[in-house]
């Protein structure tokens, strides 16, 4: 059985630098790819994973869940793990019709319909809030395709921040359309973080707001070479990967990391992520509180028609939210999900901190079965209503 990385590692040679497409083809997924365009032009790839080697090619009736992906990432992410705990193939094998959004401006979603992401800055002058305009359009896409009238939604960190973002701005919207969301580890507050990135970047906006003032509209991925050089590095000193991430994410567990995984962790992370996305997202770690973009006095004045940007209404969320939470994780603090919870109580059905866990353990850990067998039980709980029966 492919229970980790390193079984599919002996097996596939190559599959650190597989696409989704390849690796789901070559452990017997169904694959399935889209375009889907946002009300503001964004081009974004969609991808399906509509069957797996244990799971029927019949998709009449197969649930639907939209999966978002953390920072710094692709979906790829939630295919690392291979065949069995891999979070994408497992919802796959479990009966589910998985659907992977990748975030504007990630190396799977680089159009626009009048934007060229390399010479226009204006591609990358996006915020959390106005990424619900791609969960929007994701969902729209996923209905229209299934004929189901609801859907679950899954996203980890920044997609749990902006999933959640998005649940409370356009609360009719998927208060209809949504089963379930479902957010692990959401950074809607880093006010306490202990990852020394986050705190350093998040403390002193300066030094992202140099990167804009210089040009530099969003934070490259690394070549093939250098993506190579980790890989391999890796490969031979799993110990100084595993402490690299420890030191830059506060990972209080490393021992719940797949070692293996975190090989790809390192060589394939940076796939691109908006300055101005980044500097939103970090926003909470200076000012303790989750509003719209700061633009500053005058640019506030000029955006909002006030000198501090409103204040995000979580308390507007008419969805029901599973919270999942890690007992280590270093970045989303215990005081940060804490501040979370009090804001989203009256919509939570579900709040579990899950012991051993960590902030990266949720994609590429060493026992996140317990987690995912909780997610399809909660789906079994709240079904998407399914215009087909």
């Amino acid at each position: 059985m492919l229970c980790c990385i390193s079984h599919v590692n002996s097996q596939l040679d190559g599959y650190w630098i597989m696409s989704v497409r390849e690796r789901a083809e070559a452990l017997g997924f169904g694959y399935e790819e889209y375009q889907v365009t946002t009300d503001d032009g964004y081009v974004l790839s969609l991808m399906r994973i509509p069957n797996g080697p244990e799971s029927s090619s019949d998709i009449t009736n197969k649930e639907p869940i939209l999966m978002s992906h953390p920072a710094f990432e692709t979906t790829e992410a939630y295919t690392s793990l291979g065949g069995v705990y891999s979070p994408a193939f497992y919802f796959a094998n479990q009966g589910k019709d998985v659907w992977l959004y990748n975030l504007r401006g990630n190396t799977y979603s680089r159009q626009h319909i009048r934007l060229d992401s390399s010479s226009d800055s204006e591609y990358w002058e996006f915020y959390m809030d106005t990424v619900r305009y791609d969960y929007m359009a994701c969902v729209d896409f996923i209905l229209e395709t299934t004929g189901y009238s609801q859907t679950a939604i899954f996203g980890h960190s920044l997609a749990g921040a902006t999933l959640g973002i998005a649940l409370a701005l356009e609360p009719e919207y998927f208060g209809s359309r949504t089963s379930l969301a479902i957010l692990t580890a959401p950074a809607l507050m880093m006010a306490h973080t202990h990852s020394n990135i986050d705190s350093l970047l998040g403390s002193y906006p300066w030094i992202l707001e140099s990167f804009k003032s210089a040009g530099v509209n969003f934070l490259s991925e690394s070549d093939y070479l250098v993506r190579w050089v980790l890989y391999q590095s890796c490969l031979q000193i799993h110990p100084m990967c595993t402490g690299i991430t420890a030191l830059l994410f506060d990972e209080e567990n490393p021992s719940a990391l797949d070692s293996d995984a975190m090989d790809f962790f390192l060589a394939r992370t940076s796939n691109g992520m908006g300055i101005r996305l980044m500097e939103h997202f970090l926003q909470s770690v200076r000012t303790s509180q989750l509003t719209y973009f700061d633009y500053g006095t005058e640019g506030n004045l000029q955006a909002y028609g006030t000198e501090y940007p409103p204040q995000i209404p979580l308390e507007d969320i008419d969805t029901p939210l599973a919270l999942l939470w890690g007992e280590f994780d270093g970045t989303v603090s215990q005081k940060d999900s804490q501040w979370v919870r009090s804001r989203l109580e009256e919509n939570t059905i579900f709040d579990h901190t899950y012991e051993d866990q960590s902030h990266l353990s949720f994609f590429m850990g060493n026992n996140i079965e317990e987690y995912l067998d909780d997610i399809i039980e909660l789906m079994s709980e709240y079904p998407a209503a399914n215009l087909n029966t």
